[in-house]
């Protein structure tokens, strides 16, 4: 598949209740945190960018700076699920073939994982790997998306990322940031690589 054949949605409308406070405005690196994945992605060439948000988050105005459209999540306290419903929502008024998801506290994503994701697409449903699990960023065909309207609260595509074919992503690339102390650990390993990964 090609790039400009795929929505890619960032989804970032979480209530970070372990982190204690506005985590994807937090430091990282002299950026914040949650811009630096979607950062990452501006330069691939999709059928369109979006990022779920909710209402009146801090970050939506730098997600919009960078080139993304925004789609609020007014209910982020029903869970992902919601937010994922919201993406597909925003995909079908495209002409995508596919949407790939990705998450925004997860801010060594690399384009060319993404990239690899979106050639690797042919019909499956396509997840990440770390070697011992599959998670986002994902890409689903517009033909599985009636799976993404079925999930419900917070367990987000888990279901459906488990009978997903895998794509092995670049080591320490998939860490996502949950605590105060992710994000420390990730400020003293070079590019957030995890070598315990």
């Amino acid at each position: 598949m090609e790039a400009k054949q795929v929505a890619i949605i960032v989804l970032a409308a979480g209530n970070a209740r372990r982190f204690g406070s506005d985590k994807l405005m937090a430091d990282l690196d002299g950026a914040p945190l949650g811009l630096r994945a979607a950062r990452n992605l501006t330069g691939i060439d999709a059928a369109a960018h979006f990022a779920v948000c909710q209402p009146k988050a801090v970050i939506s105005s730098l997600y919009a700076e960078a080139g993304y459209a925004l789609v609020e999540n007014p209910h982020a306290e029903l869970g992902l699920s919601g937010s994922l419903h919201l993406a597909v929502a925003a995909a079908a008024k495209t002409q995508a073939h596919a949407l790939l998801i990705a998450l925004a506290d997860m801010p060594f994503i690399t384009a060319s994982h993404i990239d690899a994701l979106i050639q690797a697409c042919d019909g499956e449903i396509i997840a990440s790997s770390d070697g011992n699990q599959l998670m986002p960023p994902a890409i689903f065909p517009r033909a599985t998306w009636p799976f993404l309207l079925e999930t419900k609260g917070d367990a987000g595509a888990r279901q459906i990322l488990g009978r997903a074919r895998s794509l092995a992503a670049p080591i320490g690339s998939l860490r996502d940031i949950d605590t105060p102390d992710d994000l420390a650990a990730s400020k003293s390993l070079p590019l957030g690589i995890d070598h315990d990964i």
